[in-house]
């Protein structure tokens, strides 16, 4: 773990100088420019490399201070290294390419603010685009952090029991306790969980973000959380940062309710809730372990309700044994417009409500946050009400 984190800090500061050595060689090569603006370069990259650093290794004992006192830089910082960058860098490298083929550029008289021309002052001020949108992104994500909607869905069961018309869930994920989601967040979510008054939550994975000493915040949140029904857990990819279940042990010390490719037969008004949950690995075993979802599941009796619990929305595609599957992972896309961005690009189902057959899947855009912006994919917990229906095409609804 710790030479990944080494190798992926190394190449973030080295694309970080390469990107400003880059951009002084453009102006020194197209333009007269003002040495201030190489000095502006290579600070910037100074200050994201540095930030990008202190995340990375994150010391816990600057951690609180961190989100407090430095959340909006944070923010900045990991919208240009994490996403801007990784464009800008390679364009970058195009750029200079195409110039080098174009030959020895025609150098202009040196500047004066008397003659620069409109298309000279354009030129300059193009270097502060790509920063001025990245601040503008931190600075809307640090606004919005803790904004939270709640999303409502009916879900249509086949042949669902009377008693179990109406049944409410509560479907929290991606707490991410850690640098960016403290305790005071955490409390903002179990708040408005308890505020829906549902028979049972469902926390589908991502409990921490990246370390074991990050689950008390966690912990002492999730026991925050009422239901008549009680609170069930799976696992997601950054609960196994800390090696492998080894936040799943910590939560069943704890008395939390985790479904680690299992299930569990909960009594409801006479009926059967089938409550399954899978692990995160079991995502990639799904192309060769197509039936595991209905392994995970006892024989259906009259009456019986199946919901999985699977961090991955993609396990959908496998899991027809199931009424109702309930998914995280994507944060809705994370940066949407509309149905355009991150979340079309990277996953097959990435929000909101999906339907096959009598399979249901709600895929939730999440609590908390690692990357701390959202556009066009606020965070949220949503309520779910079982009702009864016949089997409905295919279909989402945002």
């Amino acid at each position: 773990m710790l030479s990944w984190i080494a190798l992926i800090s190394t190449y973030i500061v080295v694309e970080n100088f390469g990107c400003a050595a880059l951009q002084v060689w453009l102006l020194r090569r197209w333009q007269p420019w003002p040495q201030w603006m190489g000095v502006a370069l290579f600070v910037w990259a100074f200050v994201m490399s540095a930030l990008f650093l202190m995340e990375v290794f994150e010391p816990s004992a600057w951690k609180t201070f961190m989100r407090e006192w430095l959340y909006l830089p944070m923010a900045v910082e990991m919208v240009w290294n994490i996403l801007l960058l990784q464009a800008y860098f390679p364009a970058m490298i195009l750029v200079v390419l195409i110039a080098l083929r174009m030959g020895p550029a025609r150098r202009s008289p040196p500047l004066s603010p008397e003659g620069m021309s409109r298309r000279k002052f354009l030129y300059l001020l193009s270097y502060g685009a790509v920063p001025a949108t990245t601040i503008g992104m931190g600075v809307h994500g640090a606004l919005t952090r803790e904004d939270l909607r709640v999303r409502e869905f009916r879900i249509p069961i086949a042949n669902l029991p009377p008693e179990l018309e109406g049944f409410s869930i509560a479907h929290v994920s991606d707490l991410h306790s850690g640098l960016f989601v403290g305790p005071a967040r955490l409390k903002i979510i179990s708040d408005a969980t308890n505020d829906l008054k549902a028979d049972l939550v469902a926390i589908t994975g991502d409990i921490i973000n990246r370390e074991m000493n990050e689950f008390p915040a966690a912990l002492a949140a999730i026991r925050r959380v009422e239901s008549p029904c009680g609170t069930y857990l799976c696992e997601g990819n950054h609960d196994m940062m800390p090696g492998p279940e080894v936040l799943v042990k910590a939560c069943e010390q704890n008395g939390l309710q985790m479904l680690f490719n299992s299930c569990t037969a909960l009594p409801v008004r006479g009926r059967r809730l089938l409550l399954g949950g899978l692990s995160w690995a079991r995502y990639y075993q799904m192309n060769f372990m197509p039936g595991m979802v209905g392994e995970l599941f006892p024989a259906r009796q009259e009456g019986d309700v199946r919901i999985l619990f699977a961090h991955h929305p993609h396990l959908f595609d496998i899991a027809q044994e199931a009424d109702l599957l309930l998914s995280g992972h994507t944060h809705g896309g994370q940066i949407m417009f509309g149905n355009i961005g991150l979340g079309r690009l990277r996953f097959k189902y990435w929000s909101g409500r999906y339907q096959r057959g009598n399979t249901t899947m709600i895929v939730s855009n999440g609590c908390g946050d690692w990357f701390p912006c959202r556009i066009g994919a606020p965070a949220e917990i949503g309520l779910l009400r079982l009702t009864k229906a016949q089997a409905a095409s295919s279909n989402q609804d945002s």
